[in-house]
């Protein structure tokens, strides 16, 4: 009998912390990031789980397939989403678009 399967959220977290440069780490904003991200893996396992069962009955629901594969979707773009939020090399800052450059010195500066 082999080991238990790893949880499909932490196999997930553990490549995303793999980004990371061995002295840095992740800012709280980032670790609840990859909380969220971690609980939308497992979810999104286990609702693949639940479409492969619903896949075998007979007669096939397709209905129920149809909300699983949405809820499916769903949990992988939230993933990807979220995902792109992470800036593992902190020391190259984030761009910032001109317009919204223009719009904060407005703001600031009348």
């Amino acid at each position: 009998m082999g080991r238990p399967r790893k949880p499909e959220g932490m196999r997930v977290v553990e490549q995303l912390n793999k980004l990371l440069d061995a002295p840095a780490e992740w800012d709280e904003r980032e670790q609840l990031v990859l909380e969220s991200i971690r609980r939308a893996s497992d979810r999104g396992a286990l609702l693949a789980d639940l479409l492969t069962v619903e896949a075998a009955k007979e007669p096939v629901s397709t209905r129920r397939i149809t909300e699983l594969a949405a809820e499916i979707r769903q949990c992988e773009a939230n993933v990807l989403r979220w995902s792109d939020t992470l800036n593992p090399d902190a020391t190259v800052p984030e761009p910032k678009s001109l317009p919204h450059q223009n719009a904060a010195n407005r703001r600031w500066h009348g």
